[in-house]
């Protein structure tokens, strides 16, 4: 905050600079969700994957606030593909405690595991492809785009369009 005398700014620094020192690099240790008893492996494995993505998301949700800062809060596209991630680790964490608990009740195993599996394989690919806009996108040529077209350029291609 830079409203903020500048002792405050500073101690507030030292504050989040303390904690991240020791949360940061936890998140590049290795471990999922650990042994959950009960829990059928295929879908173990599937809630595993949504603890390690946590911990991707989180640090890529961390290096964009320290690329950003406080304007942060003006990448929504960028701030949308981490959502995006958050909500499909959701579903995959829903449906494999909804699954478990379908194949605790004694219903058949295999067609509840097919479907979950589908789902959460297709979630996968989602979440891959969120992160790979993360890295690699088209946000800021789309920007200075809508900025041209909002300044009158482009009128011939205008036509018709809008």
């Amino acid at each position: 905050n830079t409203h903020l005398p500048m002792s405050e700014r500073a101690k507030a620094v030292f504050t989040s600079g303390k904690f991240y020192a020791g949360w940061y690099p936890r998140q590049w240790l290795p471990g999922g969700a650990g042994k959950i008893d009960n829990l059928h492996s295929d879908l173990a494995a599937h809630v595993n994957y949504a603890a390690r993505t946590s911990k991707k998301l989180a640090r890529g949700l961390f290096h964009a606030m320290a690329r950003f800062g406080p304007k942060l809060d003006r990448e929504q596209l960028l701030l949308s593909r981490f959502v995006g991630i958050a909500t499909e680790l959701f579903a995959i964490s829903a449906t494999c405690s909804f699954a478990q608990s379908k194949i605790d009740r004694g219903e058949n195993a295999d067609e509840i595991l097919s479907v979950a599996n589908y789902f959460c394989r297709s979630s996968r690919a989602r979440i891959d492809n969120h992160f790979a806009g993360t890295a690699r996108n088209v946000d800021r040529r789309g920007y200075e785009l809508t900025q041209e077209l909002l300044a009158g350029k482009h009128e011939p291609l205008r036509r018709g369009i809008i």
